[in-house]
């Protein structure tokens, strides 16, 4: 799945006025940005995700490839915002997840909640990506729909990483986000590091790799002009009202 086409699909589905398109937005970003097996973002868990700096925070529990979970203890996987092009921002997808689904911000449950959640994201993406109204759009961005399955986004993410410049992250890097073996001592002697996660993090999210917006942090609200008792102050009306517009309450 080339990413101008992953592009689209992400447009169509921001743009859209369907409410579950706002969680299958957060599915393929998050499927896209994590190079991870589907399974591991249908069991994500909210009390593993969190803020490190300008990124979230994805703390990997168990995965094909490790099934007792030891692998990737105390190895976070970080996910930025692409604030030039919000379509692909999972940031924002997640924030629209929350702001829908706000009972999930009490914690304790699945990021994406329900069963066969997997095939019901697919299902959407497969209609979507072999409508009459879509299908040519695909074709013309390098997807043949005919070969569109769960594996598309995973290899896209990945070939969009290592070939999208000359100035990729390091393969290792890129094998240890996607939970993938290197050979020989490979996979022994060369380990998780935070700068070579964040690099793919930041690669992935669809940032311009040429250009000094790849530095850009995501939007954060600024309160470095009050002195602290205003900035409580301020926190707590912001919160405030963010909670009073989750709610419904205007």
């Amino acid at each position: 799945m080339p990413f101008a086409a992953y592009e689209h699909l992400c447009h169509i589905l921001h743009t859209s006025k369907d409410p579950q398109h706002i969680s299958a937005h957060l599915f393929l970003t998050l499927d896209w940005n994590m190079l991870s097996r589907v399974d591991f973002i249908v069991t994500s868990n909210v009390e593993f995700i969190g803020m490190s700096s300008d990124a979230l925070r994805f703390d990997v529990g168990l995965t094909k490839t490790d099934q007792e979970g030891k692998n990737n203890i105390d190895h976070p996987f970080h996910v930025y915002s692409c604030p030039e092009n919000p379509v692909v921002c999972p940031v924002l997808a997640m924030a629209k997840h929350l702001i829908k689904n706000p009972t999930i911000l009490g914690g304790n449950c699945r990021l994406f909640q329900g069963s066969n959640q997997y095939e019901h994201y697919f299902t959407i993406f497969r209609k979507i990506v072999n409508s009459a109204e879509h299908r040519q759009s695909f074709i013309d961005r390098g997807l043949n729909p005919k070969y569109f399955g769960t594996h598309s986004i995973r290899k896209g993410a990945v070939t969009h990483i290592a070939s999208g410049v000359t100035s990729s992250p390091p393969i290792a890097s890129i094998c240890i986000r996607a939970n993938w073996k290197m050979p020989g001592v490979m996979n022994r002697y060369i380990k998780w590091e935070a700068a070579g996660d964040q690099y793919v993090g930041r690669c992935v999210s669809g940032r311009k790799r040429l250009d000094k917006s790849f530095a850009e942090s995501l939007p954060y609200f600024d309160f470095a002009e009050y002195d602290a008792l205003e900035k409580e102050i301020k926190m707590r009306e912001l919160d405030r009202w963010i909670k009073q517009r989750m709610l419904g309450g205007g």
